[in-house]
């Protein structure tokens, strides 16, 4: 096969891809019709739907995008790919503009979309992975597209297994990567995920159409890359079966959270939840700990859970009756009560303030949608109320002391400042002076990255 448009800087990159030596060499290319069908497992799609998908250059995306292209006309829709240049190898801008150029040739959109860093000492391609989602999930959100697709096949899920196993991830872990994932503003899918790679490659032979091959896939210093080196074809058949087994025990797992959750949680709009102790005294340890960990993530607006043993520990403590007063856990304070448990942001622990200005909709402590619509004044800002805005606040309006609110959920509440004075909190209907266009112009809603449970 011959290469084109080899760019000089990036000459160590662009090479004929090996054949891949844990699939056969006589894969048969995917065709539109069982890639449709593999779409169709993602149904209902809106009519004409415009779908994104991550391209980096290498042989999975490369192959995705083009049966995504043609399922898109299909579907009389739209596939617009796009790049993220991390900046983190000097030929990163030219590899970019030649997946450009390669899309271009087959009628497929094509941006670039640029990391300007910072860029960490340590842990730098974890920080690229995540900033990389960032941009993409960003550019789907500011498009209005519903479906971002990524090109994970068979061998990244069998990797991702030794990964986890390696890191001690548990049984949840080990279920590896979800065929969807939803996000705040997308849908994140995967319908390559039992694909063999080798099939990818035939799909991208058969079109006539080259790949990058990038070397630090098979670098044996970095993890992934060893891994790979050290795997053989009856490894990958029992990472694939630890995958789908542990994914089997989850879907049953996130079942029994989402009926847990439903029974004994209560969501506030001002951003906490209060948990019925009684209710989780009846349920399964492990699904107990799953529910706490969930709704001090949503609470703290993270992605990640809180340390398993700090989970264990709290359901433990709970567990004593009469027992709990408080503590913290994952950027939350929790509060005991004789039958109810609070779960409060933790008032130290929230994001930087947030400017206001008319017209900008951003997200705040990556907690609260946050929407500027009329002019809240110069140097308007969004942040804690905090304690000492509190005490401000029910000195000007002593009927605030009636407030039925948990005394630790007010602290964290977003309120209206300019320069040392609180001028409104939209959840306790204060606004100073009774300026009513304060709260007028500004909408808030709780909207924490990940749901407490799947739907």
């Amino acid at each position: 096969m011959q290469l084109v448009a080899r760019p000089k800087a990036a000459s160590a990159t662009w090479v004929d891809p090996p054949a891949d030596r844990l699939s056969s060499t006589t894969a048969t290319p995917l065709s539109d019709d069982e890639f449709a069908a593999r779409m169709g497992r993602f149904s209902p799609f809106e009519r004409a739907p415009t779908i994104a998908i991550g391209v980096s250059g290498g042989r999975d995306s490369m192959g995705l995008a083009l049966l995504a292209s043609r399922w898109a006309l299909r579907c009389g829709g739209d596939l617009v790919a796009v790049t993220v240049d991390h900046g983190l190898r000097p030929e990163s801008a030219s590899e970019a503009q030649q997946v450009g150029d390669w899309l271009n040739a087959h009628n497929i959109r094509h941006h670039i979309l640029r990391w300007p860093g910072p860029y960490p000492a340590t842990g730098v391609q974890a920080a690229a992975r995540q900033a990389r989602y960032r941009l993409l999930t960003d550019y789907c959100r500011e498009h209005a597209i519903l479906h971002l697709l990524v090109a994970h096949q068979r061998e990244d899920q069998a990797e991702t297994v030794w990964l986890r196993g390696e890191r001690a991830s548990g049984r949840h872990g080990l279920a590896a990567m979800a065929a969807v994932s939803e996000h705040r503003h997308v849908r994140l899918l995967r319908p390559l995920l039992d694909v063999p790679r080798a099939r990818l490659a035939a799909t991208l032979t058969a079109a006539g159409q080259t790949w990058i091959d990038d070397p630090s896939n098979v670098d044996t210093d970095m993890t992934r890359g060893r891994l790979r080196s050290e795997a053989d074809q009856r490894s990958l058949t029992d990472a694939l079966a630890t995958a789908q087994a542990c994914a089997d025990e989850r879907i049953l797992a996130e079942r029994a959270v989402a009926a847990l959750a439903a029974q004994a949680l209560r969501f506030d709009p001002a951003g906490f939840i209060t948990i019925d102790r009684s209710i989780l005294a009846t349920a399964a340890p492990d699904t107990v700990e799953q529910v706490l960990a969930r709704a001090v993530m949503a609470v703290a607006g993270r992605t990640y859970p809180p340390r398993g043993d700090r989970t264990r520990r709290l359901r433990g403590a709970l567990a004593i009756s009469g027992g709990f007063r408080s503590r913290t856990l994952g950027g939350c304070r929790l509060i005991g009560q004789e039958h109810w448990v609070h779960v409060c942001r933790e008032p130290a622990r929230i994001g930087a303030p947030l400017p206001l200005e008319t017209g900008a909709t951003d997200v705040w402590d990556n907690r609260f949608l946050v929407s500027v619509t009329k002019n809240l004044g110069k140097e308007s800002r969004l942040d804690a109320l905090t304690v000492s805005g509190w005490n401000q606040i029910v000195g000007l309006d002593p009927r605030l002391r009636s407030s039925t609110m948990p005394y630790a959920a007010r602290a964290a509440l977003p309120a209206i400042w300019r320069g040392d004075q609180v001028v409104a909190v939209p959840h306790l209907a204060y606004v100073h002076d009774r300026n009513r266009a304060l709260t007028e112009g500004l909408r808030l809603r709780w909207r924490p990255p990940l749901a407490v449970a799947p739907a």
